[in-house]
């Protein structure tokens, strides 16, 4: 059966750091090409307009809180406007880290044009070897990024260049549902990327392993009825994927085992104020961040 993997699963986890960076920056390029579309923002333009497109998204931007004054890590920016929106929003500094030259390419062109240059600078790295100073970000923000990097050599740095008190958000795909599994893998549908590298969505398991690098994470299954919606109607914003998002959040509130089964999963975690003032949480306790109701 055909599939859209460059390699399997079990030979992309066998690859090392330098072979996981070529064959991504390989993969990113071919999508850029393919796929790389300016971004449409009007004159009244402001970040709830990006953050409101999906569920996940405002859960994220909930949790950075507000952006003005902060300075951001974008990781596996990609060819994603997200700098540039972070930047619009108020953000003191954005650092756009991709692996792919042709990605930050875009990214440094949209900058460009509207004006933001002084504020987005663009680096070429993979997360597992960050070339920023110890303390450089108040938040680290990842839209499915975590799925593609080594978690035990890309945890400890990320949680490096935190500053005391920051928080990173990520959203990624959740790797529970077995049947999403197969059609991710397998299935044709209208938005699917031509080719993957090395993605492995996520579990749980994995999760609490990153976490444990931060002094707190917590994580969220979400999406659950958005598979078959989108299949249907499309990804866009619509009504019924309004009405699919407010039936998911009162289903997964009364049936919480079904968040492993969602499509995504946003990951927040947290590294302590350099003088908390409450007593410092243990790394990686007992059930840490699993939502109520869940097993692994």
């Amino acid at each position: 059966m055909k599939t859209n993997r460059i390699l399997s699963r079990e030979q992309a986890q066998s690859l090392d750091l330098d072979e996981r960076v070529a064959l991504e920056a390989r993969v990113t390029d071919r999508l850029v090409a393919e796929n790389a579309r300016p971004p449409q923002i009007g004159p009244d333009w402001t970040i709830d307009d990006y953050t409101n497109r999906a569920l996940w998204l405002r859960r994220l931007h909930d949790w950075f809180g507000p952006l003005e004054g902060r300075s951001i890590l974008d990781l596996g920016c990609g060819h994603n406007p997200t700098p540039l929106y972070f930047a619009l929003a108020g953000a003191r500094r954005v650092a756009a880290c991709d692996v792919s030259p042709k990605a930050l390419a875009c990214v440094a062109a949209v900058a460009s044009e509207f004006k933001v240059t002084d504020r987005v600078s663009i680096h070429q790295t993979p997360a597992e070897r960050l070339p920023f100073d110890d303390a450089s970000f108040d938040l680290v923000h990842g839209l499915g990024v975590l799925h593609h990097l080594d978690l035990e050599r890309a945890a400890p740095e990320i949680a490096r260049v935190l500053k005391p008190g920051g928080r990173g958000g990520f959203v990624d795909p959740l790797g529970h549902n077995l049947l999403l599994e197969f059609a991710r893998d397998y299935l044709p549908y209208r938005w699917k990327h031509s080719v993957k590298g090395t993605d492995r969505p996520l579990r749980y398991a994995d999760i609490r392993r990153f976490g444990r690098h931060f002094d707190s994470c917590h994580w969220e299954g979400m999406g659950f009825l958005w598979i078959p919606v989108a299949w249907m109607f499309g990804r866009g914003r619509s009504r019924m994927t309004r009405m699919a998002d407010a039936v998911d959040t009162c289903l997964l509130s009364v049936l919480p085992f079904l968040r492993r089964y969602c499509r995504c999963v946003v990951t927040c975690v947290e590294k302590a104020p350099a003088d908390p003032p409450w007593p410092p949480l243990t790394k990686g306790g007992s059930g840490e961040g699993r939502p109520a109701g869940e097993t692994e």
